[in-house]
């Protein structure tokens, strides 16, 4: 089949990343476009990546006939009304996670999706690996599911990028940026949707407005319990995620490699260069590329991986219900960080 026609709305730091990531699958997509409002930070993509067409508008980009998707790289802020845009011109959407700000802005976004009958996706890079799609591929091997632990711990030394600094504890900064991939494995293995949460979120670093540390706890049907913890604060990185069956423990590290039972079911063949524990230590372009492949399943109709509009709105709700919890139980300790000290 002929290459899908990319273009990428957004020019900021993931948009690299995307861009790489299209540019290796070059027999299936071919990157047409960019558009931001920025000339420079376009400008400077186009160049790193061989670009010719750069718009300042996301509604100018859509107005071109070659570009049959697009790739939202943009604020969170912005996500709705570019995805309604670009499919209301009749192009499939790669839209970066969280999909929208709120449960309804996702709806909309998964109405205008139907309505134009093309593909919304979400971009939760980190399921597109051999080790979360065992998992995923062998729950009901395990037995029943009764609880779920997953720690991932960074560190960010202040915002990568403007935008981050503003963050309020209402619009989430670790809850929103960086807490949705260890929230997306919880409703990838949990399934059914919560009952409860409770959120104890802090700031610890003066750089930002938000929460840069957290702690949530959910309930599922069943008695079934899950934990998260997220940081920007850990120098030694940590990607955990243990999961506890009537009939195996299932231990799941850096995304690499898989535990059942203390027998490594799951490594890498070629191991990636770098230290997991050191931040940006590794190249993750493989992630992006995977799931740029199920992306291209999803659009031209065949079997795939991709989390659709329906599910991103499912997934959208349990987000705001994180960030409600996390202003109930902790405004004193995010505006206060050194009240213990």
């Amino acid at each position: 089949m002929d290459p899908i026609r990319t273009g990428i709305i957004g020019c900021g730091r993931i948009s690299s990343s995307h861009a790489a990531a299209v540019r290796q699958l070059g027999a299936r997509f071919e990157l047409t476009a960019l558009a931001d409002p920025d000339e420079a930070r376009r400008r400077d993509l186009a160049r790193r990546h061989e670009v010719v067409n750069t718009y300042a508008t996301t509604r100018d980009l859509c107005s071109r006939a070659e570009v049959d998707a697009v790739i939202i790289c943009s604020p969170n802020e912005f996500h709705a009304d570019q995805a309604v845009l670009a499919l209301g011109a009749g192009k499939h959407v790669l839209v970066e996670k969280p999909m929208a700000d709120n449960a309804g802005d996702a709806q909309a976004m998964a109405d205008a999706a139907r309505r134009a009958g093309r593909v919304l996706a979400l971009g939760h890079t980190f399921r597109h690996c051999p080790a979360i799609r065992y998992v995923q591929d062998h729950l009901r091997d395990f037995g029943r599911l009764r609880a779920v632990e997953v720690s991932m711990c960074v560190k960010w030394d202040g915002p990568q990028t403007d935008w981050w600094a503003g963050r309020s504890l209402e619009e989430g900064l670790i809850l929103s940026l960086f807490a949705p991939h260890a929230l997306d494995f919880v409703q990838l293995v949990m399934r059914d949707d919560f009952l409860r949460v409770h959120v104890e979120a802090a700031r610890h670093q003066d750089g930002w407005r938000g929460e840069d540390e957290a702690m949530i706890l959910l309930s599922y049907p069943g008695r079934r319990m899950a934990s998260v913890h997220v940081s920007y604060n850990q120098d030694y990185v940590v990607d955990r995620k243990s999961l506890h069956f009537e009939d195996a423990f299932v231990l799941i590290e850096d995304n690499e490699r898989v535990w059942v039972n203390d027998e490594l079911v799951v490594s890498p063949a070629h191991p990636p260069e770098g230290s997991a524990r050191r931040m940006g230590a590794r190249d993750l372009t493989s992630y992006f590329v995977d799931q740029l492949k199920e992306f291209a399943n999803a659009v031209h109709g065949r079997p795939h991986r991709c989390i659709l509009a329906d599910e991103g709105v499912r997934f959208t709700r349990l987000l705001d219900e994180v960030l409600r919890a996390a202003v109930a139980t902790s405004r004193a300790a995010v505006v206060d960080q050194h009240s213990v000290d």
